[in-house]
């Protein structure tokens, strides 16, 4: 009876310990970022963007929160070069400072508005919105749902496609006799 008892304060101090399996592995940022350059949606051209929001926004090595820098970051109207985007709402951009050096790395998208390709006309806001959310139905409608929580995720992303095609024809007509507007809209496909 005495023995059990004097083993249960080192059995306590056994459960402190931590578990290998339970330890949170660390994330390799210099690999991920690596491996998201290659497979994320690259925008060609890149996309003008302005930081929009409250606060720093810190670049991350890699599209990960586990990955950020904490020395680099850019303010709410600053402006980026925006290469590419993941699906989980991260994007790679570029930040050319007032002294001309230039800083890369990826940010939430979440903190971007949008302003359209580089090298393009300025298009109307209502055209360039268009553009851009065409081109986000183009990519989700391209995937596969591999699970109902993939699924879920595309049903959502896509519901804002709904009317894009009639949209489309709209803008058509509407911008029918100005050529950069007509030239923007040309290789757009239906979706629905």
């Amino acid at each position: 009876m005495d023995r059990p008892l004097r083993l249960l304060p080192l059995c306590g101090m056994l459960l402190l310990l931590p578990l290998p399996a339970l330890a949170n592995p660390a994330i390799d940022c210099a690999a991920l970022g690596e491996s998201a350059s290659q497979e994320a949606g690259d925008y060609r051209p890149p996309l003008e963007a302005k930081v929009t929001g409250t606060g720093r926004l810190h670049f991350h090595s890699a599209p990960n929160p586990a990955c950020v820098d904490k020395k680099l970051f850019v303010i709410p109207g600053d402006g980026l070069t925006v290469y590419a985007s993941t699906d989980n709402g991260w994007a790679q951009v570029m930040y050319i400072a007032k002294g001309g050096e230039d800083y890369t790395g990826w940010v939430e998208e979440q903190r971007l508005q949008f302003a359209g390709h580089y090298g393009r006309a300025q298009l109307p806001a209502e055209v360039t919105t268009f553009l851009q959310r065409h081109e986000e139905c183009l990519h989700f409608a391209g995937e596969e749902p591999y699970d109902a929580e993939r699924r879920a995720e595309l049903e959502k992303a896509t519901k804002t496609c709904i009317g894009l095609d009639r949209q489309l024809a709209s803008l058509r007509e509407q911008y029918k006799n100005d050529a950069e507007v007509i030239q923007a809209l040309a290789p757009l496909e239906n979706l629905e």
